[in-house]
């Protein structure tokens, strides 16, 4: 919605709820490209500082190798699929490159980004409780063989357009790219905030509640991929059923045992710098 006498849209969220944007808060001065990351953003050596928080793991194309196979995102998958693991490498020097010719001589880039750690941790499967994506698996399945929702094609037709890299994977093309540094790379896991605050008894929530807490989370970055896999005949108020379904899906597994899930980040943080 454009609010013709501010001159500025309104934001909403996944649920279409409006929220506050930076346009609108007053006495903040706000600026914003409309090019992607993976292209350069702002004028060559005019910029002294950026920085990127779990962003750029999305990828500038749609491989969607894993479309038919029992895996749905990469990092699920025995072996790196080779179209998202190349795709990937493609966007990660593009962006370093990018990164680059914006940077002042000095100035610094933090790329804080979802990873595959060492012990072989991702978002959403840690070491503690349940994995997300064998619940968003298990959920999505419900589609099919409870609710008989979907079909076969459809079952087997989400493949994430994302790729959590290694460090190793962060680091092996820095050296194409002359003019930058890595001065850090390290990883770490967060623990879900909304799990620990539920085990910690502290949040006063139900079972139930806290599965209409804690979901949405998981929804606002996925839900436009789960939706993608149902045939492009049906109805949009159809697929809108469906994916009611899945979620309410979602929520029936946490409710039975809330404490073992939630949705662990981990992340790589990188800093780079541009040689002076």
């Amino acid at each position: 919605v454009f609010n013709h006498a501010l001159g500025i849209k309104s934001v909403t969220d996944a649920y279409g709820k409006t929220i506050p944007n930076p346009y609108s808060l007053g006495n903040v001065f706000a600026e914003a490209c409309g090019v992607g990351f993976h292209k350069q953003c702002y004028a060559s050596s005019s910029i002294d500082f950026g920085v990127s928080f779990t962003a750029m793991h999305w990828l500038s194309a749609f491989p969607s190798s894993l479309k038919g196979k029992q895996y749905m995102h990469a990092a699920r998958c025995p072996e790196s699929p080779a179209p998202e693991k190349e795709q990937a490498a493609r966007d990660w020097k593009s962006i370093l490159q990018a990164r680059s010719k914006e940077l002042v001589p000095g100035g610094r880039f933090v790329c804080v980004n979802f990873c595959v750690s060492k012990e072989g941790y991702f978002l959403g499967q840690t070491d503690v409780g349940a994995s997300m994506w064998d619940s968003f698996q298990t959920a999505w399945d419900m589609l099919k063989t409870e609710q008989k929702m979907i079909d076969e094609d459809e079952r087997l037709g989400v493949s994430f357009p994302n790729y959590y890299r290694t460090k190793e994977e962060f680091l092996e093309c820095v050296d194409d790219i002359p003019d930058l540094k890595v001065v850090s790379a390290i990883e770490k896991v967060v623990r879900c905030p909304y799990r620990e605050l539920y085990t910690s008894g502290k949040s006063g929530k139900s079972a139930r509640e806290y599965a209409e807490w804690f979901v949405p989370t998981t929804r606002t970055w996925s839900h436009s991929t789960f939706k993608s896999a149902l045939k492009e005949d049906r109805t949009e108020k159809d697929k809108e059923e469906v994916m009611a379904q899945f979620w309410e899906n979602y929520m029936s597994l946490v409710e039975k045992d809330p404490e073992s899930h939630g949705m662990d980040y981990v992340h790589a943080y990188i800093v780079f710098e541009k040689a002076a």
